[in-house]
């Protein structure tokens, strides 16, 4: 049923190693319907022709690569063209632009489209067309096909049309004969060739990026800079995070307020004996006090202060009476201290360590972003691996399954044994086993990267199928160690945490040191005072004069052998030489990360390289081994053997691609930096009000 079902794509992967093919064997796709279309229309006509366009590749902005979903599209149109009927048939790649960028930018885009189609249709081993039949043209923004006043419209304009040219006489021939073939008469629309008609078919590509016209699981085509974007805007862990600076900035404004004015207003009440005031008895006295003003302390480590006082006393059962019972007093006070806290040091020091604090919490979060920037960077790649991998093995088995195919039938001519047949069989139904487990791997890493990027419309409940848009980069990077080392040292999120906390040990080992000195503070208080019977009097009489009330003074203390603060101060000596080496060590642990980074880097550029020319040896090698099976000079040993090393080869070349990527995204983390596009600031204040 699998190899009924999915005819068309086995029919693909087949072409690798069928060296002759019957063009009745040809399966109906809309890209064969353009071929065999443009050869009936031209049927009568002799010589080398333009046939005319047989497929069209949209291509997103600013990219040069072919996307996966035109894989199928491309071999099939690959495998008609290997036929013995077209074998002098050559094709022209044309790439065009919109009008974005400059006409120059735009034909050098453009050719670098056709260019990179070119390579892949040459390199891949599925398609492996010869380089001497593909010729590419770079058109620029030429020719559109849609107005590039619109969005929908630059994308169409974005594109590689093929172009295929040839003498149509052995295929319109071969395509008289061919049941499947359009009715004579027919000409296609040129429509049928792109993206949106040639994804209608049957496919077992678990990444396809086009609806179906079945119905199934939606599918979200998502680039890297996309699950970066929605990964770090509802990201849970970076929401708790984000509480951190704005706390620190709030403590911050605490320690601050430590030298804003306050106000202050008290009242007492008191009766007490007054034993001068009579021999004869005891005399109680009334005494009342409310005082209202405002304090305001100064950098100085002081404080100065204006009150109003009002006092109110009298007798009780006095034998006389007061003349003054109210004093009307404006005070103002100072307090300062000489040694100890002289120039408000704790209060200073107070502040200082509330900056410390919010740069540390300010790193926290920057290092938050970029550790899950790196984790969603490395589970988008991740995904794409998982993807080729389930490709990879799905074309090995559909391969087992030819092989099966054929010695059944050979078995019934005498030319195999049922040997031969069971082999292939337990090889073909082994890598089915294969194939299923790489599905289920690929849908375990879908699910990790959306509890990552935690989107709305890619939920972690949610059957949604992601599509990975870019393409790997491939292309080497060059790389200078002191200048990783210098920049992982100035951005470092971690290294920047541990310095300021060395700034905060520093702080309080040079406070401990000056609270060692002994308390030695100095006030003054002078009271303008006014004094009457009744209150209004009181007020009348206030002036400067010989009767107002003031007061000098000096507090000392210090505690004898003052061992707590000496102990304080060493402890506080002990943790900035502590921090300052755990800042030693980060510091040589950056270096060790630069190092294994760059080294991945390294071995990951050497690995493509010898992985792609293994994958290339072996495609060769399964060719070979067909021609020899297919001759009958082999059983099906060799071949599948082979088989099973290409697979194996494939797998270690994009193992390799994917490793590469994962090392540069690694080298952004390890030099404290986030990906391009993305900025700390658009992310802070996540929390909301």
């Amino acid at each position: 049923m699998m190899l009924k079902r999915y005819g068309s794509q086995i029919a693909a992967v087949l072409f690798l190693f069928i060296t002759v093919s019957i063009a009745g064997s040809e399966t109906y796709q809309p890209v064969l319907d353009n071929l065999k279309g443009l050869e009936w229309k031209y049927r009568d006509t002799k010589g080398k022709i333009h046939l005319g366009k047989v497929a069209t590749l949209i291509y997103p902005a600013y990219t040069v690569k072919a996307g996966d979903r035109y894989r199928l599209l491309l071999e099939q149109l690959c495998a008609a063209l290997k036929m013995p009927t077209r074998k002098d048939y050559e094709i022209v790649l044309r790439g065009f632009t919109d009008t974005s960028g400059s006409p120059a930018d735009n034909q050098r885009i453009s050719l670098k489209r056709a260019q990179a189609l070119k390579e892949l249709l040459i390199e891949d081993p599925l398609m492996a067309l010869d380089a001497g039949r593909i010729a590419v043209e770079g058109l620029g923004e030429a020719d559109p096909v849609a107005s590039n006043q619109t969005a929908a419209g630059r994308k169409r304009n974005r594109r590689v049309e093929i172009h295929v040219y040839g003498d149509v006489g052995k295929a319109v021939r071969t395509v008289a004969t061919d049941p499947t073939a359009v009715a004579p008469g027919t000409v296609p629309m040129e429509s049928p060739g792109t993206v949106e008609d040639s994804s209608k078919r049957p496919s077992l590509s678990p990444t396809t990026s086009e609806a179906t016209a079945s119905p199934g699981p939606a599918t979200v085509q998502l680039s890297l800079f996309d699950a970066i974007r929605h990964g770090l805007e509802k990201n849970q862990e970076i929401r708790v995070v984000a509480f951190t600076p704005q706390q620190a900035q709030e403590g911050l404004a605490d320690a601050q307020s430590v030298f804003d004015p306050e106000f202050f207003t008290e009242g007492t009440f008191r009766r007490d004996p007054n034993l001068q005031s009579s021999v004869t008895r005891v005399v109680m006295e009334d005494d009342s006090l409310v005082q209202s003003g405002i304090r305001k302390p100064l950098g100085t480590g002081g404080s100065v202060s204006g009150a109003l006082a009002v006092n109110y006393g009298d007798l009780r059962n006095a034998e006389l009476e007061r003349t003054y019972r109210y004093t009307f007093a404006p005070t103002f006070e100072i307090r300062q201290p000489l040694l100890k806290n002289v120039g408000g040091r704790e209060e200073k020091a107070g502040i200082k360590i509330a900056n410390y604090q919010v740069g540390i919490s300010k790193e926290a979060f920057r290092r938050k972003v970029i550790d899950i920037a790196t984790r969603i960077s490395k589970s988008y790649w991740q995904l794409y691996l998982l993807r080729d991998y389930v490709v990879i093995d799905r074309q090995n088995f559909e391969m087992a399954e030819e092989v099966f195919r054929r010695e059944t039938v050979r078995v019934t001519q005498g030319i195999s044994q049922q040997l031969d047949v069971e082999r292939a069989r337990s090889r073909a139904e082994s890598r089915r086993g294969n194939l299923i487990k790489s599905k289920e791997r690929l849908r375990v890493g879908m699910d990790q990267l959306k509890l990552l990027i935690n989107w709305s419309n890619v939920t972690i409940d949610s059957d949604v199928t992601i599509a990975t848009t870019d393409e790997p980069q491939t292309e080497p990077v060059e790389v200078n160690t002191k200048e990783i080392a210098e920049k992982a040292f100035q951005h470092r999120p971690d290294l920047l945490q541990a310095k300021q906390r060395v700034g905060i040990r520093k702080v309080e080992e040079d406070l401990t040191e000056h609270l060692k000195l002994p308390t030695l503070d100095v006030f003054g208080r002078y009271a303008v005072s006014g004094y009457g019977r009744e209150f209004s009097t009181a007020v009348d009489n206030t002036a400067l004069n010989d009767e107002d009330a003031w007061a000098a003074g000096l507090n000392f203390e210090y505690p004898i052998g003052n061992r707590s603060n000496a102990a304080k101060a060493r402890r506080k000596k002990l943790e900035r030489r502590q921090s300052e080496e755990q800042v030693a060590r980060l510091r040589n642990q950056i270096k060790q990360e630069i190092k294994e980074v760059l080294t991945a880097i390294e071995h990951a550029k050497e690995n493509i390289k010898s992985t792609q020319i293994a994958r290339e040896s072996a495609r060769t090698v399964v060719e070979g081994e067909f021609t020899r099976f297919d001759i009958g000079q082999t059983t099906n040993v060799e071949l599948l053997r082979a088989q099973d090393l290409l697979a194996a080869t494939s797998r270690s070349f994009i193992r390799a691609i994917v490793d590469y990527n994962i090392a540069l995204a690694e080298l952004k983390r390890v030099q404290g930096e986030l990906p391009q596009g993305f900025s700390i600031g658009e992310l802070e204040g996540q929390t909301g009000d």
